[in-house]
């Protein structure tokens, strides 16, 4: 293997290695809350060392401070002209769930709750919903915002926390997108 070739592998490993590293850290912090996780249970779950986590991240509070954020999956999920908002909402959650079994917008609702969980509750709080809210034109526009949210989150809770959510994805898409894009637009009823 050339030396370009092996920078590169190990550039993909290092992103693969950090990026399990934050999934470990935000299932921890969701289920137990900042003071009852300890950096080598992160590392555990990951399956590297603490030495590495710190190599990473810095520190447990910088750790936490990246888990918190929801600003990377705010920016994937509100990446869309208003018009097509209430489908690629759908859509990019339903993918999120196949591909990682997890939810963003439910890590917020698990966690919120926990200790420590204010700071998740205030990332997505502004970094979300107060995102959306500003995007949407027309009458109370918070409102709708929080009625889109709603909605998701019962998706989410509905098919991976419930886990019967059988009907076929397309359908779930054709019957929810519809719904979400009149609060959106300022169409639906509320």
């Amino acid at each position: 293997m050339s030396t370009p070739e092996r920078l590169a592998t190990a550039a993909r490993d290092a992103f693969l290695t950090r990026a399990a590293v934050l999934q470990a850290a935000r299932r921890r912090f969701s289920l137990h809350g900042y003071a009852d996780v300890k950096l080598r249970d992160i590392a555990a779950d990951a399956e590297v060392s603490a030495a590495l986590v710190l190599k990473y991240f810095g520190s447990k509070e910088e750790l936490f401070a990246e888990a918190s954020s929801f600003e990377a999956d705010a920016e994937v999920l509100l990446d869309c002209p208003l018009e097509d908002l209430g489908e690629h909402l759908v859509r990019t959650l339903l993918d999120y769930h196949e591909r990682t079994q997890a939810d963003p917008l439910l890590r917020a609702l698990f966690t919120s709750s926990r200790p420590g969980g204010a700071t998740f509750r205030e990332n997505f709080e502004r970094q979300f919903v107060a995102e959306l809210s500003r995007r949407l034109d027309g009458p109370e526009p918070r409102l709708r915002a929080e009625l889109v949210c709603a909605h998701l989150i019962g998706l989410g809770a509905t098919r991976l926390v419930l886990r019967i959510g059988a009907e076929p994805r397309e359908r779930v898409i054709a019957r929810t997108a519809p719904l979400l894009q009149g609060w959106i637009d300022g169409t639906q009823p509320f």
